[in-house]
């Protein structure tokens, strides 16, 4: 083994000496989409992948093979680079069998499984794991903190985790390994989180490392002392060698340099309404900041001024000095940025554009889409063992977006969307379309047909479809107080339904919302747990924009992102906690948020934390 040792060693130089090439250039037919490299360290994942490749080609012996390739397969799933991983699973098999190739094989499938977010598929594969060698259980321990995670049941992936660090070897694994124990901690909502406790002081320094960096992100002057302060109180704590100071690095930049923000969005025309209350919260958070330093100077610019291009408002902002940019909001400005290789300053738009995968140097994107929401609400779905859908949604753009983006995230989970009916946007009377959508017009069909046989009138209840175990709901408040009582008068009163936040006005109105009693949605930590002072300040000083609170936060969430974004670029594990939810940058930098769920009972939304079905998790996942 000697030999091989060499080769590897020869190899990572190579790998290390290839990545301080060139600077990449975007190709000329900029209409294509390309996909960048998510991460440096998803990258250097990547690269560690193919050194076991190749020395699994260059292996003599099938069980040498069997190693590497099983290595690299795992390198590749946390690369995110799935179609290489499944290229080594295939490999694997075509192996001499064993019982320790077997376990490999499964080991492999279920972190593909994971990584797919396909619950089933990765519980079924667990339970038939039998590791055979050492690094093939602590290889089983970190499957089931990575199911743990996809299930949502965080705290558990964490002691899992913890528990795994004394069973690894270097310090490269211990970093990942507290990576991935921030990633847990950092995914929990704030109300949960607070409530977690552990008598274990290594989880417990976990739990006051992750509730003080909460606090700590929107108070950036005062976070590096919290974390040497929490440094020193836990000297002998086993996160990574290289953790703490990484965290450290990231808001170093952003608590001693003085901010200068320039605004530029459409103060006039159909936009302004829009633009005041997002305006509004991004100054309540600029006065309600409590950060010692100098405070960002901020700057206004119009964009609704036709004489003007965005481009000259940025650089007309850049010769004003300003070192970060939030604006502009239009689609058709975003995606005329995100054809251009970089910019100067960071740019975070408060929309998106139509293309997913081009990657802009120093563009984020920042909004309210309402994809995510329904992509969050197919995830829940299949959490609770809802696998059979139906979906109801209104004959608008805005509802065949909804609807499309359920339908294809569910189906990628597992599920199966068994029949999709709209409705009229602008109608109070919702029978017939709920009667097609529940087969209803059929049962009268094979009633009418009986008693065309019989010769006479029968008394029997219509029957629906029994084939469909949840609905998933695109509506407006007003839409959905007259669906959700059509759907129990057509007898699909226990029906699971789901919906997105646009079904609550964000108002407590308990006679108004009590026909939506059972209904399942999203929401805005703004809206389903505010704590925050601002809420406060913005009912009481805007009351005539509360239609809008959600923007509102919009605007709050973007004052604060600009100390955060170091921190989200440099690692994808990181969050950051907002008013419009947990916050996490994409491998376009596009920012994605985890929101909150709430179930209307006695017509008052109440926050719920979901749990997976007991029948999905095996007792071999659980702790």
């Amino acid at each position: 083994m000697k030999l091989h040792t060499l080769k590897l060693f020869l190899l990572l130089c190579a790998a290390a000496l290839s990545s301080c090439g060139g600077q990449q250039v975007k190709p000329d037919d900029e209409s294509i989409d390309i996909a960048r490299p998510a991460t440096e360290r998803q990258t250097t994942l990547a690269e560690e992948a193919e050194i076991f490749v190749a020395l699994a080609e260059d292996s003599d012996t099938e069980a040498e093979q069997h190693i590497y390739r099983a290595q690299a397969g795992k390198l590749f799933v946390d690369a995110g680079d799935i179609e290489s991983a499944r290229n080594q699973l295939d490999n694997l098999k075509e192996l001499s069998e064993s019982k320790a190739l077997t376990a490999s094989i499964l080991l492999l499938s279920g972190e593909i499984a994971v990584a797919e977010k396909n619950l089933l598929s990765a519980n079924d594969i667990i339970v038939k794991i039998k590791p055979v060698i050492d690094k093939q259980k602590s290889d089983l321990q970190e499957l089931k903190a990575n199911f743990d995670y996809l299930s949502g049941n965080y705290m558990s992936a964490v002691k899992r985790r913890v528990q795994l660090n004394s069973t690894l070897k270097n310090d490269k694994s211990k970093n990942r390994n507290s990576q991935k124990i921030w990633a847990a901690l950092s995914s929990m909502p704030t109300a949960q989180l607070a409530k977690q406790h552990s008598k274990n002081p290594i989880t417990s320094g976990w739990l006051d490392l992750a509730k003080l960096m909460r606090s700590g992100q929107q108070n950036i002057s005062q976070l590096e002392d919290s974390l040497l302060d929490w440094g020193t109180n836990n000297p002998t704590h086993p996160f990574g060698n290289t953790f703490l100071s990484d965290l450290m690095d990231d808001y170093q930049t952003s608590a001693s340099d003085k901010k200068h923000i320039a605004v530029i969005l459409p103060m006039q025309g159909h936009l302004s309404t829009v633009t005041a209350t997002i305006k509004n919260g991004l100054l309540s958070a600029y006065y309600n900041d409590t950060n010692s330093l100098d405070k960002p100077v901020i700057s206004f610019y119009d964009s609704s001024n036709e004489e003007f291009t965005f481009q000259q408002l940025y650089q007309q902002a850049l010769t004003n000095g300003a070192t970060n940019i939030i604006g502009p909001i239009d689609k058709i400005t975003i995606n005329q940025l995100n054809q251009q290789s970089d910019f100067d300053i960071p740019i975070l738009t408060l929309n998106y554009s139509e293309h997913t995968l081009i990657q802009t140097e120093n563009l984020f994107q920042f909004g309210l889409a309402p994809e995510d929401e329904a992509n969050q609400v197919a995830e829940l779905a299949i959490k609770q063992n809802k696998m059979r859908a139906a979906i109801f949604y209104p004959d608008s753009e805005w509802g065949k977006r909804l609807k499309n983006a359920f339908s294809s995230h569910y189906e990628s989970l597992g599920g199966e969307v068994l029949t999709t009916t709209d409705y009229a946007a602008g109608t109070n009377d919702y029978r017939r379309p709920v009667r097609k959508l529940l087969n209803l017009d059929l049962s009268a069909i094979r009633r009418n047909k009986v008693d065309n046989t019989i010769g006479k009138r029968t008394q029997s209840e219509p029957y629906r479809r029994q084939d469909i175990d949840m609905i998933f709901l695109a509506a407006t408040p007003r839409s959905a107080r007259g669906i959700m009582p059509a759907f129990k008068f057509h007898h699909a009163g226990d029906l699971a339904v789901y919906s997105t936040s646009h079904v609550y006005t964000g108002k407590i109105n308990r006679e108004l919302n009590r026909d939506l009693n059972g209904l399942v949605f999203c929401d805005l930590p703004w809206i389903l747990q505010n704590t925050s002072p601002l809420a406060k300040t913005f009912r009481k000083n805007w009351p005539q924009q509360e239609n809008y609170t959600r923007l509102f936060a919009l605007g709050v969430d973007a004052y604060h992102l600009i100390y955060n974004l170091d921190y989200l670029t440099n690692n994808d594990y990181a969050f950051y906690d907002g008013q419009t939810g947990n916050i996490q940058l994409d491998s376009s930098n596009r920012i994605t948020r985890k929101l909150l769920w709430a179930k209307f009972k006695k017509g008052k939304a109440i926050y719920f934390e979901p749990v997976v079905d007991a029948s999905l998790l095996s007792t071999g996942n659980r702790l």
